[in-house]
């Protein structure tokens, strides 16, 4: 691994989301998911705001954009898809789940902004997808 602490955040950030959105759409493990989430959310955040600050080295930057440009997705076996009952009332109603999803979103909105979108792991892209079609377990309104 790379001495660069950046690069390292930004490494424990992706594992901590990937972690997060297979524990979430797996539907287990509620508290365990959140708090990854919000692990990966708080890597991402630093890194944001070490990216937005004025005084941000140009090695920050420039390390990250490269990073962007010369990432190739890791070609990785697919796992096993868990067996979901999407129809069932949510497990969690305490909103940890809503919690963790709000985390997954704000981290896939960080790698977004800064221009790793191709980084996110493919279960935040799952868990950010179905929690917007079916997010807060609301019936959708029938369009007329």
């Amino acid at each position: 691994m790379s001495s660069n602490p950046d690069l390292q955040r930004l490494s424990a950030a992706l594992e901590y989301v990937d972690l997060a959105a297979g524990l979430h759409l797996a539907g287990g493990a509620d508290h365990a998911a959140r708090l990854l989430a919000a692990a990966a959310e708080q890597l991402l955040g630093d890194l944001v705001r070490l990216i937005d600050a004025p005084s941000a080295s140009v090695d920050a930057r420039e390390l990250l954009a490269r990073v962007a440009r010369a990432h190739r997705p890791a070609v990785v076996a697919p796992r096993q898809p868990a067996e979901h009952d999407w129809d069932a009332p949510p497990t969690s109603p305490d909103g940890t789940r809503e919690e963790t999803i709000a985390f997954l979103r704000a981290s896939w909105f960080m790698l977004e902004a800064m221009g790793l979108a191709t980084l996110a792991p493919e279960g935040l892209q799952k868990a950010v997808d179905h929690s917007t079609v079916f997010g807060s377990g609301a019936e959708l309104e029938p369009f007329v």
